[in-house]
């Protein structure tokens, strides 16, 4: 073939592709589920417009803070004190170091009215000074897992409020935890919430941490129950990586329940056995707690017996301060609550004696959303949640954290996912219809398109998904949100002066 007839035939090809994309609509031809054609026009083609970046620079200059251990040492003599003989500190809060609040990253008020938040604000200064700590539960989907966001939130407030320890663990978990290390024996089951349930599964008593961990099998209550002794372990140890005050804790308690046989429960600290008991079958939640003089190296539970307990998690705290647990759960948009034992949920939050809760959710619906009213519908589901929370917890602060800016590819560009901003906004306004108090991810991040700069920023502040944040954008937004509590704190604290 002659050269021009190559370059006809190429022109010729070029010209109907212009010709098919200049009539095909704009957002293309859908041609089946998850199936769309679309084409450039001849303008994008010959005159791209290069899509314009949100500016960030303003988050990236944010300083956060470093996962220091430096002060491990004052912390462990600071641990050792009984604040039943000492006394105690005065509370010290030093306005100065204040950064400014900027409007979008605010928190979003009832009938804009910020005392709704003083009645835990004054129990957050004089939470060094109680006889246990003040508890705060993070829920959220798989932006939290690991403790991302949480751990950095948890240091923050514990830094300026007391307290120490990572809170609540589960005994199996689907991802390391940044802020302890997890050791468990092989033969623990673990049963979520969340995904197709167990068929041998006869229950739903998953606890407050929307999952529990057994080392036996479920039985149904009529079946004879196995006569072989089985032996399970879970060893926690203080990570060197954590924020210091994640590795220093002297209170533990195990929540656990619901065994047909006896049970032999060994706590060893470093390799010493510390205390062993027989504990008789219950069909009820226990509880069992050890004070600790310092810090253990390594803290190991072992379990015994034909029939595991359900094992619903450990708490490591400290008597006094802030206590702030991580509960993520991957896919999760709070629906998995109604899905829970109402009454374990409801003892497990009793002798917590939680005082806020932070829900953290709206990502996982976004994908797959075709309307807005469905988006609206969504929302009036997450104010329902929320009612339920307050009627469970008498008197229990909430916050609710709006998604993210989560991007699709669009052509050759990266856009904010559809119906976003209506899950947004609906989450909003059915939050503060229900009493609680709303922080504004997105607008926080820099609003329509700004993930696409969080993910091209230097170190990148999220992953190349587009939705989840990476360890240094977790802390980036941990600051923020942080930034906006601490500032309405303020106001509280001068109201006072």
């Amino acid at each position: 073939m002659k050269p021009i007839h190559v370059l006809l035939f190429l022109l010729a090809v070029l010209a109907g592709l212009g010709i098919i994309g200049a009539v095909l609509p704009a957002d293309g031809v859908v041609l089946g589920d998850g199936l769309t054609l679309r084409m450039p026009s001849p303008k994008e083609v010959l005159f791209p417009v290069e899509e314009a970046k949100v500016d960030i620079s303003d988050i990236l200059a944010v300083a956060t803070d470093s996962a220091a251990t430096t002060d491990t040492g004052a912390l462990a003599d600071s641990l050792t004190a009984d604040t039943a003989t000492e006394a105690v500190q005065p509370f010290v809060f030093d306005t100065t170091k204040l950064r400014p609040l900027e409007e979008r990253i605010a928190l979003h008020y009832p009938n804009g009215d910020k005392q709704v938040l003083w009645p835990l604000f004054a129990k957050l200064e004089a939470a060094n000074g109680g006889g246990h700590p003040l508890r705060i539960m993070h829920y959220g989907d798989s932006q939290l897992e690991g403790d991302r966001i949480t751990a950095y939130l948890r240091n923050k407030l514990q830094s300026q409020f007391g307290g120490s320890g990572p809170g609540l663990v589960a005994v199996a978990d689907i991802v390391p935890s940044f802020s302890i290390d997890r050791v468990i024996s092989d033969n623990w089951i673990r049963y979520s919430v969340m995904g197709r349930k167990d068929p041998t599964q006869h229950h739903t008593r998953y606890g407050a941490l929307s999952s529990f961990s057994r080392f036996t099998p479920i039985l149904p209550d009529t079946a004879a129950l196995d006569t072989i002794v089985r032996e399970a372990t879970v060893s926690l140890k203080p990570l060197r990586r954590a924020y210091g005050k994640a590795q220093q804790y002297n209170e533990v308690k195990l929540f656990y329940g619901w065994h047909r046989a006896p049970v032999t429960l060994e706590l060893s600290i470093n390799g010493v056995v510390l205390s062993s008991e027989e504990i008789a079958p219950a069909d009820r939640l226990l509880v069992r707690e050890w004070k600790l003089t310092e810090t253990p190296a390594e803290l190991t539970f072992s379990f015994k017996g034909v029939d595991s307990p359900d094992v619903f998690g450990i708490s490591l705290e400290s008597r006094t301060g802030v206590a702030v647990d991580n509960i993520a759960a991957r896919g999760g948009a709070g629906y998995e609550f109604r899905k829970a034992d109402q009454g374990l949920l409801s003892s497990m939050y009793k002798d917590l004696d939680v005082e806020l809760l932070i829900l953290q959710y709206g990502g996982n619906v976004i994908p797959n959303l075709k309307s807005a009213e469905e988006a609206a519908q969504y929302g009036r589901f997450f104010g329902a949640q929320i009612a339920r929370f307050k009627k469970m917890i008498p008197g229990v602060a909430v916050i609710v954290i709006g998604p993210s800016d989560m991007s699709i590819k669009e052509g050759e560009d990266y856009v904010t996912r559809p119906f976003l901003e209506e899950v947004r906004d609906a989450m909003k306004t059915n939050s503060l219809a229900q009493g609680a108090v709303f922080w504004d991810m997105y607008e926080a991040m820099g609003g329509r398109n700004s993930m696409v700069s969080w993910v091209t920023a230097n170190p990148p502040l999220a992953a190349t998904d587009y939705t989840h944040f990476s360890p240094q954008g977790a802390k980036k937004v941990g600051e923020l949100f942080y930034t906006a509590l601490i500032n309405d704190f303020a106001v509280y604290y001068g109201s006072k002066q």
